[in-house]
């Protein structure tokens, strides 16, 4: 992907990515939900430690979602105002190829989640 080089068009690619994360977010509660719907009907031990697996899975990917899409909302202001209120240094909110990669690692990151959830689901 080519790094925008207008800051109205980095402002653009910011907002794009936060509606990307949010819906991530929506995705892994409705697969929780999901998840906390097929528990109590599991009864092998197999399929429970899988269960909690998959919980563990969902309050990592949303605690990592949360920290994306707040290092978002500061990237942006740091375009606005000139520097972030918060800076993380090992997050970097200031460095487009460094918010891109990371926006690259967790798509891929959810989508892996996602397929193994599904896979998971199909055998109930």
């Amino acid at each position: 992907m080519e790094v925008p080089t207008q800051s109205a068009d980095l402002q653009e690619q910011i907002i794009t990515w936060k509606g990307e994360v949010d819906n991530v977010r929506s995705d892994l509660r409705a697969m929780r939900c999901r998840l906390e719907e097929m528990a109590p009907h599991q009864a092998n031990h197999e399929r429970m430690v899988q269960v909690e697996h998959f919980q563990n899975q969902f309050i990592r990917q949303l605690e990592v979602a949360d920290e994306m899409f707040h290092d978002l909302k500061q990237s942006a202001r740091s375009m606005g105002n000139g520097r972030p209120a918060i800076v993380h240094h090992d997050r970097p909110v200031d460095n487009y190829d460094a918010l891109q990669d990371r926006m690259e690692m967790f798509h891929k990151l959810y989508s892996d989640l996602k397929g193994d959830f599904s896979r998971f689901e199909s055998f109930r």
